[in-house]
């Protein structure tokens, strides 16, 4: 497989169907451990707020937050 690289937002985009968030959280994992796919999210919000998201909705630890 070559190089992946998913980019996405969080709001309205990843976020909004939690059930649909853990599944594609195991899947993502899955296949990050088998291809070392790199996850960033690109957001509008402040870093400290991206934190407190963070504490409240399962999110993967990103390779990069923009």
């Amino acid at each position: 497989m070559a190089d992946f690289l998913l980019v996405t937002d969080l709001d309205q985009t990843l976020l909004g169907d939690d059930k649909a968030l853990i599944i594609l959280n195991e899947m993502l994992e899955k296949k990050r451990r088998e291809y070392d796919i790199k996850i960033v999210y690109c957001t509008g919000r402040s870093l400290k707020l991206y934190h407190q998201l963070n504490q409240v909705k399962p999110l993967l630890s990103p390779d990069a937050l923009k």
